[in-house]
């Protein structure tokens, strides 16, 4: 059976509009406020006009471009004859690929700005795709109904928020890169459990592809942030940008392999 469902794709591509269309009125009458020196880890020169870290920000196109690419696959079918949560609730079908295009013009208000509210918007986007992550993954493990994955979705969220505006440095120096990368390690652990102890069956190349993606390009960011070696500021080709795209690509392995599981 190929159940097309384009109205995914076509709410996929107005909130891109949406979003992307406020992140450039909101740049253009300085909306995000002054200027900071925040985002100097990423190498990047600030240039003079609007956008200031143009790789940076470009870059972040590809999570745009990995969303729609979602929504359309999921919109023709294609997946149809699979069981899962994509495949056979809405809800889920139209939210990831959402989460995935905010990722675009949430990064890309800290990297055209370089302000205190670009940062947090940017942190913001991070924080909602590794709450669905760990909330996907707790709803198939433990077999929760819709409202178990929307609390554990919440909770996850709030918990970020929370950490993003607290001074604490565990693990890492700023509080709310621990609780993203926490969520991020427990949505790991519990699609292993979904794996090994519920026998979950997914095409699990598409774990290691994604898994693999994330850590390539971290590793050529770690390697080029400002101060190292491999940093060029002035270079229009960026150690940061490529993180996004190795992301982006991320993001996409990581739907193919939601996408691949059958329950039946």
């Amino acid at each position: 059976m190929n159940k097309k469902r384009p109205y995914i794709f076509i709410t996929a591509l107005c909130f891109t509009a949406c979003t992307t269309g406020l992140f450039f009125v909101a740049l253009y009458n300085h909306w995000f406020g002054a200027t900071t020196n925040l985002t100097i880890p990423f190498c990047e020169a600030a240039r003079p006009g609007l956008i200031k870290e143009p790789a940076n920000t470009w870059s972040n196109l590809g999570f745009i471009v990995s969303g729609l690419s979602i929504a359309w696959l999921l919109s023709t079918g294609k997946f149809s004859v699979n069981n899962n949560s994509f495949t056979r609730h809405n809800f889920y079908a139209v939210f990831f690929p959402c989460l995935v295009i905010f990722l675009g013009p949430g990064s890309m208000a800290m990297h055209a700005t370089k302000t205190h509210l670009g940062g947090f918007f940017d942190m913001l986007s991070m924080y909602l795709v590794a709450s669905f992550i760990t909330a996907y993954s707790i709803q198939r493990f433990f077999k929760l109904q819709w409202w178990g994955f929307t609390l554990v979705f919440l909770t996850a969220l709030a918990t970020c928020i929370w950490a993003n505006f607290t001074h604490c440095t565990i693990v890492f120096d700023f509080f709310g890169n621990t609780a993203f990368a926490f969520y991020i390690s427990m949505g790991i652990l519990f699609e292993i459990l979904n794996v090994y102890v519920r026998k979950l069956k997914h095409e699990i190349r598409w774990a290691y592809y994604a898994l693999a993606a994330l850590l390539i390009s971290f590793a050529i960011w770690n390697v080029s942030q400002t101060g190292d070696s491999l940093c060029n500021p002035d270079s229009l080709i960026q150690g940061h940008a490529i993180w996004h795209l190795g992301d982006a690509l991320s993001t996409f392995f990581l739907f193919s392999y939601y996408v691949s599981e059958n329950k039946s």
